[in-house]
């Protein structure tokens, strides 16, 4: 719903994508999305599985160099070490990343994979060069997915590898072959280059001048997001904390690190290395200012601990099938259970049914009007419509203006050259992104508009009217509006997939709350309070005669975009209730409006941010 169909356009296309550029999976899904007989997104998605299932193997084989007996180590019985990963596997939090059109699978297989050769390397004191730039060859290729993964191992490889370099277990010429190994992955990054001068597909940022390559590896086209202060960074540790405690992905790292107590005695390869990574993925994802523990984005990130976390639990079962041989079945059957009821479950799980973006993304296409200009925020709309114009030729003749890109050179001239027939207009001058997209607007005054949201064309000075997908730019609106087919669409989504596709549960709400408030800011109480709760699953005892108190249209004011603590990555039901809730009780509709305040509580608690703003109904 954000990366994903990024990714995929810039792959089929050999493009360019977001810094850092990710060039090892645009060469890889470039091979893979030319494979014959396959759906491009199939085999671009199925890259994603298999990668993250053959990260069992470098895992596997992490865990097994560690059961070497010696004064330091017990013995183990080796043969459970690769069926205890393998369940572990199917936890949420390995198997979520590995089932979407996503960086990480590819960039945490090939850290894992150089994490496996350093620790034979330096268990076996192997002096040979050939493992060294193995480890350093699969750090490069990792950062030649993501930049992030590759660095956490590194750094948590660096102690033990200038330990052994004082005490010569590790020769000058294996650190060279290191170094030229990685240098060697790292040559995946001259793809960049290769392809920054192409006019025909998309190329982010266009960097061919030295002006351009350090805007675009210093991702300039990005405002900075790090926290203000230690108290803040430290409330996010907390959040994360117990969000990995209700997730088991806390349980599951406790485990592993017992099985690294056991095994890992002494050798700055075990309990050191597994807790440097944890520890500084947890305080890089904790960093964000913008932040909620349920972005997707960092299962991504905590996949090298939890794989590591999980070849720490098959130390542990392999130290138990061989000093209490009858144990080992039974932790096992617990491992199959801890898996099978972490949510959400193997048999609830629905993300091989999920299109909901491209679905929505699609029919908005379909919907614009003929040569429309379509003013999208948000990546759920941006990427998915993108995508399906660029790479599936749907609606050609629509103009989609990413507003959050409209900052960048490199976006207009992209868009121009895939519309010549815009009018031109004076790219740079006072009054910033907003400004600029009005100018653009003013060249063009002949063709239709549509905006993703009514405060976005309220910030260009349009005003919106309510329509089935997308809002129409009018000054005119006709007197009633109903629930529109976003709304009925994202309903029936929200019954079919329920929680089994992370994420989109969250999103539908989100969706649903955007419009909701935005029917109500253009006067459609009635149909703001059936789309809002569209978003909301399970919804019994509810029909359409219990909005008949609620008002088909009163006039029309801009209204503040509700806010709610605590923060989630997308949406929550519970904020539609309590938002449908609020306009219920500045309608009139009192009984309603306690009634689906009683669900929200029940569902929540939410917290509203109108702290700033007087407690009236124009401030609702």
């Amino acid at each position: 719903m954000y990366d994903s169909p990024e990714l995929a356009m810039v792959a089929e296309q050999l493009g360019l994508g977001h810094p850092f550029g990710q060039p090892l999976h645009t060469i890889l899904g470039a091979i893979a999305s030319r494979l014959p007989g396959l759906h491009p997104l199939v085999a671009l998605n199925g890259l994603s599985a298999l990668f993250g299932a053959l990260t069992v193997i470098p895992a596997t084989s992490f865990a097994e160099a560690l059961v070497r007996p010696d004064a330091n180590c017990p013995d183990g019985d080796v043969r459970y070490v690769a069926p205890s990963i393998a369940l572990l596997g199917m936890h949420p939090a390995l198997w979520e990343p590995a089932t979407r059109i996503e960086v990480y699978p590819l960039a945490v297989f090939f850290a894992l994979w150089a994490a496996a050769r350093f620790v034979r390397a330096v268990l076996d004191e192997d002096q040979r060069p050939g493992p060294y730039f193995t480890t350093g060859l699969g750090l490069g290729l990792a950062a030649s997915a993501n930049l992030v993964c590759a660095f956490g191992v590194a750094l948590a490889m660096t102690p033990r590898l200038l330990i052994g370099m004082a005490r010569e277990e590790i020769s000058r010429r294996a650190l060279r072959m290191l170094i030229g190994g990685g240098l060697l992955g790292l040559a995946a990054y001259l793809y960049i280059f290769v392809v920054a001068g192409r006019t025909d597909v998309v190329v982010w940022g266009a960097p061919t001048t030295a002006q351009s390559i350090v805007h675009y590896f210093t991702a300039a086209d990005f405002a900075s997001k790090g926290v203000e202060s230690w108290s803040e960074w430290w409330t996010h540790v907390g959040e994360l904390f117990f969000w990995s405690l209700r997730d088991g992905l806390l349980a599951l790292l406790l485990a592993g690190f017992g099985g690294y107590a056991l095994y890992a005695r002494k050798r700055g390869l075990g309990r050191f290395f597994f807790n440097a990574t944890w520890i500084f993925f947890v305080a890089f994802i904790a960093r964000n200012r913008v932040f909620a523990p349920d972005v997707l984005d960092y299962n991504g990130y905590l996949a090298i601990p939890a794989w590591l976390a999980a070849s720490g639990v098959g130390l542990l079962v392999a130290y138990l099938g061989y000093y209490r041989a009858s144990w080992a079945p039974v932790v096992l059957a617990a491992l199959l259970l801890f898996v099978m009821v972490a949510p959400p479950a193997p048999y609830h799980r629905s993300r091989h049914r999920d299109t909901f973006t491209s679905d929505i993304g699609r029919e908005a296409l379909r919907a614009a009007p003929p040569n429309a200009i379509v003013i999208l925020e948000r990546d759920h709309w941006v990427g998915p419509m993108w995508y399906l114009q660029e790479q599936r030729g749907v609606r050609p003749d629509v103009t989609l203006l990413a507003h959050g890109l409209a900052s960048s050179e490199w976006f207009w001239d992209h868009l121009y050259r895939r519309h010549p027939d815009l009018e031109p207009f004076e790219l740079r001058g006072t009054g910033g992104r907003d400004e600029r997209v009005r100018r653009f607007l003013r060249a063009n005054p002949g063709r239709p508009v549509q905006a993703s949201r009514a405060a976005l064309a309220d910030r260009l000075g349009m005003p919106s009217c309510p329509s089935e997908w997308l809002l129409d730019v009018r000054s005119r609106c006709s007197g009633t509006a109903h629930e529109p087919e976003l709304a009925r669409y994202a309903s029936v989504a929200l019954a079919e997939l329920g929680e089994g596709s992370p994420g989109t549960d969250g999103l539908i709400a989100l969706v649903t709350l955007d419009r909701g408030h935005d029917l109500y800011s253009q006067g459609f109480p009635r149909a703001a309070i059936s789309t809002l709760l569209a978003g909301v699953p399970r919804l019994d005892g509810f029909d359409e005669d219990s909005l008949a108190l609620v008002p088909v249209r009163i006039e029309r004011a801009v209204r503040p975009a509700p806010l709610y603590n605590p923060p989630v990555a997308l949406g929550h039901a519970s904020r539609n209730l309590h938002y449908a809730s609020r306009i219920a009780q500045a309608t009139g509709a009192k009984r309603l409006a306690r009634y689906l305040a009683e669900l929200s509580d029940a569902m929540g608690p939410v917290e509203p941010k109108f702290a700033t703003l007087p407690a009236s109904p124009a401030n609702l």
